[in-house]
């Protein structure tokens, strides 16, 4: 089946909206195990960051939800938690600004997928992103404390919030990243958006080129060395970084795009690699999927061969300085054993969160540890079961 066989656009009917893969759309799928070969761990504080997260959400972001309920659907799927998970060993208090910072995107990112706000129109989300991008670009030039005005106020003031409370722990460079990362993200958005809206369901590297932005891939390392209180500027620019990351953020966009399968099928979303491999490549969503987990475990895989020889090699910690490793303050693998340790529980506490949250799993979902079964696309609360239903 090529693309232009399948209509994802608004005006399709349910058939064409809803078909994946060849033939008739399927009601479930089964998730085989994931190798999970990377550390998991809570923050300590978990439990009072999350609350005090949900807390700082309602306040800053609260009037972005059409009412309290679809709030309180938003603060019930724990997004305030993917911070702890992902940045169990922080300082208490950055572990709570990356918390606010992922709750923020996730906010943008949900109404991204909804057509009655963001997701209903291309040009107005790329002038509410430009928006809040300026006035953020304006208060950081004029490091003032002036309310942000402009078409996005209350992302412009959560944004800036964020800027107040990250920057003092983050260099100048490490600034300029953080800013430009925010844009990459918006960017990566706005095409989302659009492809949606015009019914394109993109070949897998476009795709994958696109979810690197939406996915947030720059602030995810980013926020990994506030954490680790690192600055990797310089071994970006080296190239040190660069096996690793391709490994390891692939691994966590292809598992991302699993375990959320069942909402972006809801949201007929277009950019996602489950989709890309049904309609794009016309496989059965079985095959897809089964796909789908034998690249993210070659991806898993890879990291950590890619992670084991970079600390091996010249920019390892047991090398003595020399011609191949410099020495002094400036070189560029200073922290990069705590930066690697941190993108270990960033991959590790992605998925784990993903397992948990409601988000993918329907309002009310709890989890119950398991990590494979079968997944009804249809249930308003699905689960992972032993047996396809009717078996």
């Amino acid at each position: 089946m090529t693309t232009a066989a399948v209509s994802n656009g608004p005006h399709a009917g349910d058939d064409g909206v809803r078909r994946v893969g060849p033939g008739r759309p399927a009601e479930e799928f089964y998730l085989p195990p994931l190798p999970r070969l990377l550390p998991r761990g809570y923050h300590p504080d978990a439990a009072r960051i999350e609350i005090a997260s949900n807390g700082w959400v309602r306040r800053m972001l609260g009037a972005c939800f059409a009412d309290e309920s679809d709030l309180l659907v938003f603060l019930r799927q724990r997004n305030g938690l993917y911070g702890p998970l992902t940045v169990p060993y922080a300082e208490a208090s950055r572990a709570r600004n990356i918390a606010d910072w992922y709750q923020f995107v996730t906010v943008i990112d949900t109404f991204v997928s909804d057509r009655s706000a963001l997701g209903g129109s291309h040009a107005v989300a790329g002038a509410v992103f430009a928006a809040l991008l300026d006035d953020l670009r304006s208060g950081v030039t004029r490091g003032t404390d002036a309310e942000p005005e402009g078409t996005a106020p209350l992302y412009a003031r959560a944004a800036t919030d964020l800027w107040e409370r990250l920057s003092p722990g983050l260099s100048r460079p490490q600034e300029a990243r953080l800013l430009a990362s925010l844009e990459a993200f918006l960017r990566g958005c706005s095409a989302e958006i659009r492809s949606k809206l015009d019914g394109r369901v993109p070949d897998f590297e476009s795709c994958m080129r696109i979810r690197a932005e939406s996915f947030g891939c720059a602030f995810l390392g980013l926020l990994t060395e506030y954490a680790a209180e690192v600055d990797m500027t310089g071994a970006l620019a080296a190239g040190l970084l660069d096996e690793v990351h391709h490994h390891g953020m692939r691994q966590l966009i292809i598992v991302n795009d699993l375990l959320s399968w069942r909402k972006e099928y809801r949201d007929e979303d277009t950019m996602t690699t489950v989709r890309v491999l049904c309609e794009h490549e016309g496989l059965p969503l079985q095959v897809a999927v089964d796909r789908l987990c034998a690249l993210a475990e070659r991806h898993e895989r890879e990291y950590l061969a890619a992670r084991d020889r970079l600390l091996a090699g010249p920019a390892g910690p047991s090398r003595p300085a020399g011609p191949s490793r410099p020495a002094g303050p400036s070189r560029p693998d200073d922290g990069i054993v705590a930066y690697l340790s941190g993108l270990d529980h960033l991959i590790g506490g992605s998925q784990e969160f993903e397992y948990l949250t409601p988000r993918y799993f329907g309002d009310g979902a709890v989890w119950d540890g398991s990590t494979s079964g079968w997944l009804s696309l249809t249930a308003p609360i699905a689960r992972f079961r032993d047996a396809p239903a009717g078996s």
